[in-house]
């Protein structure tokens, strides 16, 4: 499904966080997901790093891209951390996860055709928040 584009127009001034491109490239992404690229021509090209908003004027309009004129220093983005995530309220909710995965496994072998497609899904799910656990736990797997 494609995004909609966002309605720009030359010389709009926009702001946009920056992160790291290619190699050793530095770009942005506007919301309707194209990148921003910065004109090497600015003063304030060679200021450019991962992890700053820049505020700048659109000097060039493509289909899947928009060139970025800087027009000031940019500014180190400040990160809001995210909250803690406490293992043991996560493993207690899973406590009788391995009675559901027998009951998924036994219904997969009852039913047929697409009727399997959602328990499947299902174990899926749950093997990947085990995994997860086991991660954040530092669990050996």
């Amino acid at each position: 499904m494609a995004r909609i584009q966002e309605k720009l127009f030359l010389g709009d001034k926009i702001t946009v966080q920056t992160m790291r491109g290619r190699g050793t490239t530095v770009i942005g992404r506007l919301t309707d997901g194209r990148v921003v690229l910065f004109d090497q021509n600015s003063q304030y090209f060679n200021l450019l790093v991962p992890g700053q908003s820049v505020e700048g004027h659109i000097s060039h309009i493509q289909e899947n891209y928009v060139i970025l004129t800087p027009i000031s220093e940019p500014e180190e983005m400040e990160f809001v951390n995210a909250p803690e995530v406490y293992v043991d309220d996560i493993t207690e909710e899973l406590e009788n996860v391995d009675d559901i995965v027998e009951e998924l496994e036994e219904l997969i072998e009852k039913v047929s055709g697409n009727a399997e497609v959602i328990p499947r899904a299902l174990l899926k799910v749950i093997r990947l928040e085990q995994l997860i656990i086991r991660i954040l736990t530092g669990e050996d797997w």
